[in-house]
Parts: C-alpha cells; sequence; structure tokens
C-alpha cells in the first residue's frame, strides 16, 4: 500500500474514493501520541531542560551573548513546538472526525442495504402478497384465539340471564 492508498481518485472529476478506516486510524494513533508528547515537552520549561545538560548556564558557555542567544533559542522553539502541537491537534480532531463519519456511512450504508434485500426477500417469499398490496389490496388479518371457558359458562362474554 503507498502512502496515499488511504485515498484513490478513480474518476478525472474526483467524484468517487477508496478510504481504509485501519490505515487512517494508523496515522492518527501515532500522530495523537507525538502531539501529546510535543505538547509535555514544549510545556516544560526550555531553560531548565537545558540546565540538566548543563549547557546554558554563564561558566559553561563562557560570555553572555551565548547564554543569551541559547535562551532565546529555547524559549522560541518551545513557542513552536507549541504552535505545532496546537496545529497537529486540529488535523487530529479533523482526522478522528472523518474517520468517524466514514464509519458511520458504513453502517447506515450496510443497514439499508440489508432492508433493501430483506424487502426482495419477502417479495420474493410473498409474491400473490406483494402483487395485491401493489395494487392497494389489502385486508387486516384476523386473529383467532382459542376458548378458554365452554360456551354458556361465565366469563366467556357471554351475559347469564337473570335467575327467576
Amino acid at each position: 500500500m503507498g502512502g496515499e492508498a488511504w485515498l484513490i481518485p478513480r474518476g478525472a472529476d474526483g467524484g468517487e474514493f477508496r478510504y481504509e478506516v485501519r490505515f487512517l486510524q494508523s496515522i492518527a494513533r501515532p500522530l495523537g501520541e507525538s502531539t501529546a508528547a510535543a505538547r509535555s515537552f514544549a510545556g516544560e520549561s526550555a531553560e531548565r531542560r537545558m540546565d540538566v545538560l548543563a549547557l546554558n548556564t554563564l561558566d559553561k558557555t563562557g560570555a553572555d551573548d551565548i547564554t543569551d542567544a541559547v535562551n532565546t533559542f529555547l524559549d522560541k522553539w518551545s513557542h513552536g513546538l507549541g504552535c505545532i502541537a496546537d496545529d497537529a491537534e486540529v488535523i487530529v480532531a479533523s482526522l478522528s472526525s472523518a474517520i468517524n463519519t466514514f464509519l458511520v456511512t458504513d453502517t447506515k450504508v450496510a443497514y439499508e442495504a440489508r432492508q433493501v434485500r430483506l424487502q426482495q426477500q419477502y417479495e420474493d417469499d410473498h409474491p400473490v402478497t406483494t402483487w395485491l398490496e401493489g395494487y392497494g389490496i389489502t385486508e387486516k388479518k384476523a386473529v383467532f384465539a382459542r376458548r378458554t371457558d365452554p360456551p354458556g359458562q361465565p366469563g366467556n362474554g357471554e351475559e347469564q340471564a337473570p335467575p327467576t
């Protein structure tokens, strides 16, 4: 699968596309993890991170200009990394939305296709009923229930004669 295999135009007008949800998910997951790591890294003080490496102290650099340059670079680098993380979060959110839309659409299309198959199966199994319904000839189904009381006994819907 090539790098662009998730979206392959089939027509010159771009009207038909093929997508693979698993491939899109394989992009979204690591991008989200990388974004979280970048956000965490950018959130920490760059000076504190570099102090651990002992590169930006005056006694190690030997000049205020170098120390200031390192501190300025680290501040800008942290800010830039935060901006990249912001943009990557938008991309991850959009990609997740697209994945969800594809999954919902697949589910709806599969459901509608199943309903069409079931309707066709019903029509194939009941050709006379389908023909009659097609011409508006329908009748209500009569439901017969078993009688539980013998005729003439109370409880079967008949009224008893008053005593004489």
